[in-house]
């Protein structure tokens, strides 16, 4: 089903009504621009180039120490973050394991320039990293070994046990379902390359948004054009996609360059403006136990202009 397009949405959830949901963070996080998502009430963030453990609550940062041993590693690329344990890549490739307890160590590196980091904890701990050179997985700790080959652009850890891994890689969705290998999902259609959109549902809907606005519903191997942006006026254009993340069972947050954010409570098929003050968000995730019997926590939407939290 193509829904027909955002403009029909609008009159669902009012735009200042939606804006009402949203608070800027506390002063303390006004320097973040990217922040990892995870199950906890802290998580990784990057801020100014350096990566730290980030509270939503209070707004504080703690960068990360990095070893003696590793000197100047450049500014961070991406973050992943599970319970108290965080990975950390930097645009020169190094990759480090941190606590939040405090300690770090060198992981091994990967080829490429990361793009993307999931982490899942347990016994054995899993990390996947999506590079320019492609997709990388593995036990924490160990030497990854490559999945796919080309331009990886996103990997997000699986809900909760049960539900697979996905990534992106040349704009085609790989999936690891638990206790299995990596895989070509079934049935997913080609999106554009440049696409690094994703989010999983706790049900295991899948949900894609290439750039151009276009975004993709699929459940057990069937896939649907769900919804399409429409301009935003002027010359505007269509506005770009930026991020997906889900927070439960029907419910997901759409980052875009033009209309903020937008959310979806019906799995993918309606989506209403749910905008903070900032019309171009750069990235979204979610911090504390949202896929639990009694979600709460908080949605964390990145700008230029700051950054902004929805408690759900």
């Amino acid at each position: 089903m193509l829904a027909v397009g955002l403009m029909l949405t609008l009159t669902a959830i009012p735009v200042a009504a939606a804006g009402e949901w949203w608070v800027p963070a506390p002063i303390g996080s006004r320097s973040i621009c990217a922040v990892a998502s995870n199950q906890g009430s802290a998580t990784l963030a990057i801020s100014k180039g350096v990566p730290g453990w980030y509270r939503p609550t209070s707004g504080s940062f703690s960068p990360l120490a990095v070893p003696g041993a590793v000197s100047a590693p450049g500014p961070a690329a991406a973050v992943a973050a599970w319970g108290g344990v965080g990975v950390a890549a930097y645009r020169s490739g190094l990759l480090l394991q941190v606590s939040q307890r405090g300690g770090s160590r060198r992981l091994p590196s990967v080829p490429g320039a990361p793009r993307a980091l999931a982490l899942v904890g347990g016994n054995p701990q899993l990390l996947a990293v999506a590079t320019s050179r492609g997709l990388f997985s593995g036990r924490l700790g160990s030497r990854l070994a490559l999945v796919a080959a080309g331009e990886g652009r996103a990997v997000i850890p699986p809900p909760h046990a049960g539900r697979a891994w996905l990534a992106l890689v040349d704009g085609r969705l790989w999936d690891r379902s638990a206790g299995g290998g990596w895989a070509r999902a079934p049935g997913s259609p080609r999106f554009h390359r440049q696409t690094q959109a994703v989010a999983e549902l706790s049900t295991g809907v899948i949900l894609v948004g290439e750039p151009g606005g276009l975004i993709w519903r699929g459940d057990r191997g069937r896939w649907d054009r769900a919804f399409q942006l429409l301009p935003y006026g002027g010359l505007g254009g269509v506005p770009q996609v930026t991020a997906l993340v889900a927070d439960g069972a029907t419910s997901a947050y759409l980052g875009t360059e033009g209309f903020g954010t937008l959310l979806t409570t019906d799995a993918g098929y309606t989506w209403y403006r749910a905008a903070p003050s900032d019309r171009s968000i750069s990235s979204l995730a979610t911090v504390g136990p949202v896929f639990a019997a009694h979600a709460h926590g908080f949605v964390v939407a990145i700008s230029a202009g700051g950054v902004f939290l929805h408690r759900l």
